[in-house]
């Protein structure tokens, strides 16, 4: 789930780059980027990020970003546990992720004295796969598979508050950030696990009847996990981001 994040880090900072260190944006995004002394800042922001929407879902490979529909992921592990009844320690490779080209940006709002800004999403639906290696326990049901995931997830909900404080790099004023609030709530969901050997094709059989059974039980039991590293995840990247140009060139006077 960590492209929800993406689509976070690139919806708090529509003007992204990554890669190579630069002293301002793109000329080709420097036009949707919102000057502290607008008159009507919030407006400027909600346009400026649907005109830039496009440039994430395809990419843009000169700065080294990626395109968000379909997004992929080399790898990445989870290790966390939830009271006595979720315990989850699992390796994800070769994940890739379609849908995010539908998201629906429900609000937007940004505060340029205060460096404060949230955002609501809506994702239709969201297609994932990726091949796994999980250990653990699921409520009632242990996890111990090896193979390949595929799952489809509908309505989900994403909601994030946060703020940018300010530090000195050689003499000049950087941006990171600051406190953040996620919430997110995924609608519903259909998963299918293939097990890599046939012969413990029924314990992936398991997890799939039982998520399929009642999704909405096991999206609320993991959700705790997935806020946790989500907040790590969004932080680590937008900190990177921000790190590449100074403040004064993600926020021009």
């Amino acid at each position: 789930m960590k492209s929800l994040l993406l689509v976070i880090c690139c919806c708090a900072f529509y003007n992204v780059v990554q890669g190579r260190s630069l002293q301002q944006l793109p000329e080709y995004l420097q036009k949707y980027s919102c000057k502290e002394s607008e008159p009507d800042y919030g407006k400027c922001v909600w346009e400026g990020f649907h005109n830039v929407w496009p440039f994430f879902m395809k990419g843009i490979p000169e700065l080294g970003v990626l395109g968000l529909d379909p997004f992929r992921m080399k790898m990445f592990a989870v290790n966390s546990t939830v009271g006595n009844l979720i315990k989850i320690d699992a390796v994800c490779e070769n994940a890739e992720v379609t849908g995010l080209a539908n998201t629906v940006i429900q609000d937007l709002k940004a505060d340029p004295i205060k460096h404060y800004g949230e955002i609501r999403l809506f994702i239709p639906w969201m297609y994932a796969n990726f091949d796994y290696d999980v250990k653990g326990q699921l409520l009632v049901i242990p996890l111990e598979s090896k193979g390949h995931f595929e799952g489809n997830f509908t309505e989900t909900q994403v909601l994030v508050k946060g703020d940018l404080k300010t530090y000195l790099k050689d003499g000049v004023e950087y941006f990171k950030t600051g406190k953040l609030y996620l919430k997110a709530r995924i609608g519903n969901g259909w998963v299918k696990l293939t097990s890599l050997e046939k012969e413990f094709q029924y314990a992936a059989d398991i997890i799939t009847d039982f998520y399929n059974e009642n999704p909405r039980r096991v999206m609320d039991a993991i959700n705790p996990i997935f806020i946790q590293y989500s907040k790590a995840f969004a932080r680590q990247e937008m900190d990177k981001i921000l790190s590449k140009l100074p403040a004064a060139a993600w926020l021009p006077k």
